[in-house]
């Protein structure tokens, strides 16, 4: 047990002192720019939407009180959205979108865009680092000799988890403290008056929305590390995960991407204005075992090619 620990520690002392946790860390807190510079453009466009229904609706003699009190039907049918009430729907989605920069809400405003468009390839990217480090400062044989296989790998697997969890905690952290702050410059002059309240019984609990980014953060750094351990290399897989992340077209229901939507709805709440959805139906819990169950597969095979390559390195 005492090497495992050693090596965890010397794997975070030797990564400190490389900085190669900038990248992971430094790459979230960037990212918060275009999050919450996203939820500020709903924010504006929410708003104007409301004035521009309320001002049509009250034409009509109808009024936001009234509007209020009836129910409010949405009938989703492919891409079209039939909305029978749109003055409250507007109302409620201008309320929403305030909400987003209020208090633990902030967080999960933070998190919503980058846990699906950023974390997945940053954190592969970290990971395949982390894998290729030692190999390209040549020093991947003094480190096996001086610490033993096993341990080696266990404290970059330890590491990487431990990184990505400080990191999306940071992210949060900063997501509170940047909201109000965010609101106040850029959100001033939109403020409106929400006299009626909103059911927001649903909002997703900002505990479990840190806990949930950062499983897809380990997750994406855990498998970089192990596809870095077998083909030492981080080019060629880091541009095949953007292409596979980025640019292809969802594959189907158990697409990782496919899966990794549909597991979140219910988690995040989406009011910044970033909504994504599954696809295509699929049975969550099967594709999260399935996933889970990949990982695992590749983190055997990579590790057995990588204990059979590192002999010779």
């Amino acid at each position: 047990m005492r090497k495992y620990l050693r090596s965890v520690r010397t794997e975070l002392r030797f990564q400190l002192w490389s900085k190669a946790v900038v990248l992971p860390i430094g790459g979230l807190a960037a990212s918060l720019v275009f999050a919450f510079a996203g939820s500020i453009s709903n924010v504006t466009a929410t708003l104007s939407r409301l004035k521009i229904t309320e001002a049509h609706a009250s034409e009509n003699g109808l009024f936001l009180g009234e509007a209020m009190e009836q129910p409010n039907n949405v009938v989703i049918q492919g891409a079209q959205r039939m909305v029978d009430n749109p003055l409250r729907f507007d109302y409620e989605a201008a309320y929403f979108a305030d909400r987003a920069f209020e208090g633990p809400h902030a967080i999960g405003t933070g998190l919503e865009m980058i846990t699906f468009l950023v974390i997945p390839l940053l954190f592969f990217i970290y990971g395949c680092a982390t894998a290729v480090g030692d190999v390209r400062r040549r020093i991947l044989k003094d480190r096996i000799v001086a610490q033993g296989a096993a341990p080696y790998v266990a404290g970059k697997v330890a590491t990487i988890t431990l990184v990505s969890v400080a990191a999306v905690v940071l992210t949060a952290m900063l997501s509170l403290g940047a909201a109000p702050i965010l609101r106040t410059l850029f959100l001033q002059s939109d403020r409106h008056d929400f006299i009626y309240s909103v059911d927001d019984a649903g909002a997703g609990n900002p505990i479990v929305q840190i806990a949930f980014a950062s499983a897809v953060a380990a997750s994406f750094g855990l498998l970089g590390l192990f596809v870095g351990l077998a083909v030492r290399s981080m080019l060629i897989p880091c541009l095949a995960a953007g292409a596979l992340l980025l640019l292809l077209p969802f594959a189907g229901p158990y697409d990782p991407r496919n899966i990794l939507t549909a597991a979140a709805e219910g988690i995040f709440n989406y009011w910044g204005g970033f909504n994504p959805r599954p696809p295509f139906p699929v049975w969550t819990e099967l594709g999260v075992l399935l996933t889970v169950a990949t990982l695992a597969t590749e983190a055997l095979v990579s590790t057995a090619i990588w204990s059979r390559t590192s002999k010779f390195v």
